[in-house]
């Protein structure tokens, strides 16, 4: 009997000991088969969920669709960029050429433009339908619309369309345009960069098209179905409504629910900072249409509204604001790299003045320029630093805001105070103003520069000093009526407020700390950032180490506890699922992720905040996604899970909310991605969280991995990975790849070797102390429990790591090598940042 009961057995367990028989250890060719995820997105209805699947390494990628209704999935080979049409109809996307084939045709010394190009997808999700759209430069899928698909293409030769006859041109221009004959010698005009390229106009529900030639720009409006472009001109002449408009050089703004094209400003010239309102009813565009070669140009800034005929200038070197500032200065214009905005309520248009350019001497010839570089110490920040912001600080602008229903004009930023925040929908009447000029040499000290803060007034343009010589990091709240800010020197939160001008501290860390309670730096403790406002500002969400506080931004009620983390040793953090969302709705059930310090796992709950009920919804030993996606018009929702033997696929959850509870329950979630199935052929790797004391008494924690199939009764070599704390990263999964100076764990567990990373507990003043301490430590624990070679111990470091494996060589024999990757050598190379030509 007993014989037979071991024959079962064995017969039973004969499998699985093939199976890790058979297993490989990972090799680096095999890492190119590992895929990962990214560019997910969600229709709008929740039925479909797309997503790429790109090689680790180097490789073409792929785009996946997947039915909700069905199950199935589509793979479309060498796709990505997908976007989804607003009614949920149609799938768009890029195809890319084949990577080999490039690569073939680039030995060949074929030249770029001879290259192939990308090709739009179009994917009717109904039927299944693709239709390929050759040699694409750009394309656009409104989001808040449909019915329409813009998309610009740069061959010459085009295959034709349906032919619409509501939407029409002269001449048949669905079909490649043909470049006009050379007349008197002159080169024929080609697309590129310069001139344009040609722009086709689609509607996706009649299947017609339309094309314009030598485009520029083009941009649809937010809600409106509006088209605003410019064109270099080629003289096509389209139809729209029986109307017809010769498409030279100009604006134009295509009404395509009318099939209208009206012409907003036509003439030779450049056309720059095309813009609209979200309606699509106003726009606005930057125009140089001066003939002249003024090394100079004088940009003039055009508006057009609903009720006139075309757009008129209505800033330019005509304007008062733009006089010099004094006597002997010249005087200043309108920026052409800052683009025009339209306030949500359409009642303000913001856009950028700069002072006159420095020119060149054209006199001199080029071995009389003299070309150096003068370094003074008395500069505020380092020569390298001005170095690198040099094309910034030539495109730098200043914001003006024109009053539309009163035709006036507010200077808001200068010199004195360069930057400006302003509401998100821009409707307020104010706007965060700050400077960091005076304080700029406390960069190389302490790597951040203090602030002057303003509340700048947009009806008027006066700026009030609110606080001076402040470290902070200061914010607009979503109505405008606060402006807030983290204080570093005082760790506390504080609010200014715009109607009494009072400054309230909204948190004082009496209660529980707001800041950063485990910072070990030479330095002002960070802050834990913020959930957001609730409605009219009426409270800010602040985040402690753990729970989400709702503070009064009057410094009035005591901050009001909203989860209960601290006790379990959870972190509770907001996951906004409304991209779109400016405040928190005070009645809304919010989606929270949370994080358990002792497990290191990670799980959602949901927050109910009219009943401060919480409700746990998913939880294990996994790492769940702090980005996941909602559709906009359907309770579905998309993330992703994994841990170290657990690829992250995408799963899917459908959402419902019960009226009596207010709790979102979800059905059961499904898995709907497979991006790496090849996993299970290779020899893996346990990971675990490993504890002992360090040499100065303290208990420390780290991460240990292990071979498959490990034996304790064997001695392993170890290789010891570190950068400050990494065992809250217990969880996370660590895909095949490689780091260009940071060993992948995964890969070297594979084959045969322990992984251990140590936390390190920093001292002030003592980084390479407490690295000695924390890592001798822990590897000498390791090796008291037998399974480690002491003969056979490795040191690896990246950046102030690789610092760190460069100081322990230099006090232990403990490893049998080392190797610093982009180590910081010596602190005084690392002074402000230098090695980075900050």
């Amino acid at each position: 009997m007993h014989r037979f009961y071991l024959f079962f057995f064995a017969i039973i367990l004969l499998p699985y000991t093939l199976s890790a028989q058979t297993k490989k250890p990972l090799d680096e060719v095999d890492v190119q088969r590992w895929r990962k995820i990214e560019r997910e997105q969600i229709s709008n209805d929740g039925q479909w969920v797309a997503w790429v699947q790109a090689p680790v390494t180097e490789g073409d990628p792929a785009l996946y669709l997947w039915n909700a209704r069905t199950g199935a999935t589509t793979v479309f080979p060498r796709s990505t960029e997908a976007a989804f049409s607003e009614d949920c109809k149609l799938l768009v996307f890029k195809i890319k050429p084949g990577l080999d084939t490039l690569k073939a045709q680039r030995r060949r010394k074929v030249k770029d433009e001879n290259l192939p190009k990308d090709t739009l997808g179009i994917y009717t999700l109904s039927n299944a339908k693709l239709e390929k759209k050759p040699n694409l430069k750009s394309f656009i899928v409104p989001e808040k619309w449909s019915g329409w698909l813009f998309y610009q293409s740069d061959c010459e030769n085009l295959p034709p369309a349906k032919k619409d006859s509501t939407l029409k041109t002269a001449q048949d221009s669905t079909k490649a345009v043909k470049p006009a004959p050379k007349k008197n010698g002159k080169k024929q005009k080609k697309e590129n960069k310069e001139n344009g390229y040609r722009l086709i106009v689609c509607n996706t529900a009649t299947g017609s098209a339309d094309t314009i030639a030598f485009v520029e720009n083009y941009l649809p409006a937010e809600k409106g179905k509006y088209l605003l472009l410019n064109t270099t001109g080629k003289g096509d002449t389209l139809t729209f409504n029986a109307n017809p408009q010769t498409m030279l050089t100009g604006v134009y703004l295509l009404d395509l629910e009318k099939y209208q094209v009206r012409p907003l400003l036509r003439g030779k010239g450049k056309y720059r900072q095309l813009s609209l309102n979200e309606s699509g009813t106003k726009a606005a565009f930057l125009a140089d249409t001066d003939t002249t070669k003024a090394r100079i140009r004088p940009w003039e800034l055009c508006y057009w509204g609903a009720t006139q005929d075309s757009a008129r200038s209505i800033a330019g070197i005509q304007n008062d604001f733009l006089a010099p500032r004094d006597s002997g200065t010249a005087a200043w214009g309108v920026s052409e790299f800052a683009k025009p905005v339209f306030s949500q309520d359409d009642s303000k248009l913001y856009f950028g003045i700069a002072p006159p350019p420095v020119l060149n001497d054209t006199t001199l010839l080029p071995e009389e320029i003299v070309n150096v570089e003068v370094w003074n110490w008395t500069d505020k920040r380092l020569y390298t630093q001005q170095e690198m912001q040099m094309e910034n600080d030539k495109k730098r602008s200043y914001p003006v805001l024109w009053r539309i229903p009163e035709n006036r004009f507010v200077m808001l930023g200068s010199p004195q105070v360069p930057e400006l925040r302003f509401q998100e929908q821009r409707n307020a009447e104010l706007a965060l103003g700050f400077t960091e000029e005076p304080y700029a040499f406390y960069l190389t000290s302490e790597g951040t520069a203090h602030k002057n803060l303003y509340a700048v007034d947009l009806r008027t343009g006066d700026q009030t000093l609110i606080v001076r010589d402040l470290r902070c990091n200061p914010r607009l709240s979503p109505d405008a009526k606060y402006i807030y800010w983290w204080s570093d020197p005082d760790s506390a939160w504080f609010a200014w407020n715009a109607a009494s001008g009072a400054i309230a501290r909204m948190t004082d860390n009496g209660t529980v700390h707001f800041f950063d309670e485990e910072n070990d730096q030479p330095d002002y403790p960070n802050e834990y950032g913020m959930a957001g406002w609730l409605k009219s500002d009426a409270s800010a969400l602040i985040y402690d180490q753990f729970d989400i506080w709702k503070t009064d931004p009057e410094g009035k009620r005591s901050p009001e506890r909203l989860t209960g983390g601290r006790e379990e040793n959870i972190t509770y953090r907001y996951l906004k699922l409304d991209p779109e969302e400016h405040w928190i709705d005070p009645n809304a059930v919010m989606l929270l992720h949370q994080f358990n310090h002792k497990t290191k796992a990670e799980g959602y709950a949901w927050l109910d905040l009219k009943t401060a009920r919480l409700t746990p919804w998913l939880n294990g030993d996994f790492a769940y996604s702090r980005l996941p996606l909602k559709a906009k018009n359907a309770g579905k929702l998309v993330f992703s899970k994994g841990n170290f033997q657990t690829f992250p696929d995408l799963i899917f959850a459908s959402l419902s909310t019960s009226p009596t509870t207010r709790n979102q329950k979800p059905e059961t979630p499904q898995t709907i991605s497979h991006a790496n199935p090849q996993q299970s052929e290779y020899r893996w790797g346990n990971i675990e969280l490993v504890e002992w004391t360090s040499l100065s008494g303290e208990k420390l924690s780290g991460l240990l991995v292990k071979p498959e199939n490990f034996d304790p009764a064997k001695q392993y070599p170890m290789i010891v990975n570190f950068y400050e704390k990494l065992s809250d990263g217990l969880h996370q999964h660590r895909a095949p790849d490689f780091h260009r100076s940071q060993i992948n764990w995964t890969f070297y567990a594979s084959r045969g070797y322990l992984v251990f990373a140590p936390d390190i507990k920093y001292r002030t003043g003592y980084p390479g102390e407490s690295a000695y301490d924390a890592i001798v430590s822990g590897v000498t624990a390791l090796i008291g429990k037998g399974f480690v070679d002491p003969k056979r111990i490795g040191l690896q470091g990246h950046s102030w790591g690789g610092y760190q494996s460069a100081y322990l060589v230099t006090r232990t024999n403990l490893f049998a090598c080392a190797e610093a990757g982009a180590p910081v050598a010596n602190m005084t190379s690392a002074y402000g940042g230098i090695r980075w030509e900050s």
